[in-house]
């Protein structure tokens, strides 16, 4: 079998056997560094648009890979007598909760945090920076849509229910690196 591009794999057990990887696998149709905005788009959603070669490219047939790499994060720190300090959500901050169906964004607003009102104090069990092709419940695309933010997971006391919230751009995820690839795409 005479290979005519591509990469060749071989098997380390037996170098007669082995596979090309050509575009017909995965071509890297766009990829760098971006700078995430500081507010939501006009639709209410949240990202950057990368655009496809074409406009009815099946999500099956796309892949995205997005990194984080600059993040900050925004709560209140409250010392206690104990000297113990207890993080909670920063009522001056704004965050924002994602639905994943259609990529929607709704503003969450935290408690701030009211002595003796119990319900005004939303603390945290975790924060971390996500980054993400955000679908929006699409099956074939034109453009990739890449999201960023700071997620928090937060006790929300006035709901009494666990949630993610997020912090956007310069308050959350600023900068990310992104790759974004199509298989069996042609080229003619």
């Amino acid at each position: 079998m005479i290979i005519p591009y591509g990469l060749k794999v071989i098997d380390g057990s037996n170098p007669n056997i082995y596979t090309a990887i050509t575009p017909r696998i995965s071509t890297i149709i766009s990829s760098g560094q971006v700078a995430m905005p500081d507010a939501l788009n006009g639709d209410g959603t949240y990202g950057v648009d990368i655009a496809l070669p074409a406009s009815d490219i099946p999500r099956g047939d796309i892949g995205a890979m997005v990194l984080p790499v600059e993040y900050t994060y925004q709560i209140t720190d409250i010392e206690y007598e104990t000297v113990q300090n207890i993080g909670y959500m920063d009522s001056d901050a704004t965050y924002y909760t994602h639905n994943k169906a259609n990529g929607l964004m709704t503003e969450w607003d935290a408690g701030d945090l009211t002595p003796g009102d119990a319900d005004e104090f939303d603390n945290f069990a975790a924060i971390f920076p996500v980054a993400f092709w955000d679908i929006m419940g699409k099956s074939t695309l034109s453009n990739v849509r890449l999201f960023a933010g700071m997620c928090y997971l937060v006790y929300d006391t006035s709901e009494t229910s666990y949630i993610k919230v997020y912090s956007i751009g310069s308050n959350g995820v600023s900068k990310v690196e992104y790759q974004i690839t199509i298989k069996n795409y042609d080229y003619e």
